[in-house]
Order: C-alpha cells, then structure tokens, then sequence
C-alpha cells in the first residue's frame, strides 16, 4: 500500500486531517524536497504521528524505491504542494497500478489553484510553464508567447531558489514579454506573510525582487474584473 501525501504550500498545518490518519498507519514514511521548497517542520509531523520520516533524493523517488517498499508495507509518500502538480509523482501512482499495488493520492493546496487570490480568472489560464535553472530550453519562452496571442494568462513556474528578478531577466532576454510589460510576482503563496506584486517587468528587474519560493504571472487578455483586482496589488 502506497499514500502519496500532499503537504501543501506553506508549513505543517497545511496537511489535512485524512493525510495526517493516513499517515499514522504507515509502517515507512519518505518525504522529497525537490519539487518545490517548503517551509513547515517534519519534526512536527513526526511528533503528531509518531512515525520517523526519511527525505530522499529525486534519484530515489524517480526510481522503483518506493514501489518496491509498497509491495512489502505500508508506505507513505510526502510532497509539497499538491501530489500530482510533479509529473514524476503520477508515474509512481501509474507503476503502482501496473503491478497491482494499491495506492491512494491524498490532495492539498497548490500553486495552481492558489494563484486566483491575484484576482485572475483561473479559468483564462493557458499552458503552465517552467523556468529552470542550469540550461535554457526555448519552449518556456515559446509558450507564453502562444498564451498571450490567444490573450490567456501564463502561469511561470520556477526552479527551486529562482528569483523573481532572475526569472523575468531571462523572459525579457528571449523576448518573452517586454520591459515596459506588467507582470504578476507571486511570493510565498499561501503563506501569512504571502506578497503580491503586480508591476512592469523594468520595474521587478530594478528593484532586485529576490524573495523565495516565487512565481510569476505574464497577463494575457485582462477583463475589467481582472483590472480592479490588480489594481490593489500595484505599487
């Protein structure tokens, strides 16, 4: 049995109750940190649950590792965010169901449902796209040019540890969005100390905006609604 646990955006408290059940029955406990960085403490998920939790490597998790543990016990699985925002975390659900290991996907709150508090309607999104860090693909640069020719918002996402300055530096460098261009700089969603910003691209670059865990919103067609709202986060 594999429980592919969600811990949310922002910290400890973010796991659901039925997370927190789920994992009181597990013989194992592995967490990974990779997909997103996360603020919350596993020591207080090890003193609610009694159970200890090892964080393992991406190597690990992409591997059969936790399969296997789930053939023989029960296991659970901690990520940050949502379990399915990482692509990585269905194909352990898929090989679970290929070998006829029962699993269950316990859900929390993510980034992709959690940037609707800038007032941009979800619904107006077009594809999601990452920035990473370490080589520069085309095809981020190419997708939030195609989003904002059909007017829909893009959703950036960003490797660990990438700035909010570095990530719209390197959009304007591949013509992605313009300097005078307005974009959405989402800090620490979900956090109390969560920070909006909504500003031109020039603007971000300047004034060095640095804080993590960020992403980043290249508006496409905005509704008068959407206007309003930004508005409170302009500065």
């Amino acid at each position: 049995m594999l429980y592919i646990i969600g811990l949310g955006l922002n910290d400890e408290k973010d796991i659901s109750m039925k997370g927190l059940d789920a994992l009181r029955q597990c013989d194992e406990v592995y967490c990974e940190m990779y997909t997103n960085k996360w603020s919350g403490s596993l020591k207080a998920l090890e003193d609610a649950t009694g159970k200890n939790i090892i964080i393992i490597e991406r190597e690990k998790s992409e591997s059969d590792f936790l399969v296997d543990r789930a053939q023989d016990c029960i296991t659970g699985f901690l990520v940050p965010g949502d379990p399915f925002s990482a692509t990585t975390h269905f194909e352990i659900f898929s090989e679970c169901r290929r070998r006829g290991v029962h699993a269950e996907v316990i859900h929390s709150s993510s980034v992709f449902t959690a940037v609707a508090c800038t007032g941009m309607d979800l619904y107006k999104f077009g594809r999601t796209t990452t920035l990473p860090k370490g080589f520069d693909p085309q095809s981020p640069y190419e997708m939030i040019k195609e989003n904002k020719r059909s007017g829909l918002h893009t959703l950036v996402l960003m490797d660990t540890g990438m700035t909010a300055k570095e990530g719209i530096e390197v959009m304007v460098k591949h013509g992605a969005i313009q300097k005078d261009g307005m974009v959405v700089v989402c800090i620490r969603l979900g956090n109390p100390s969560q920070k909006i910003i909504y500003d031109s691209a020039d603007n971000i670059i300047k004034d060095n905006i640095a804080d993590v865990p960020c992403c980043i919103v290249v508006p496409g067609k905005l509704n008068e609604k959407e206007e309003e709202f930004l508005e409170l986060w302009k500065r």
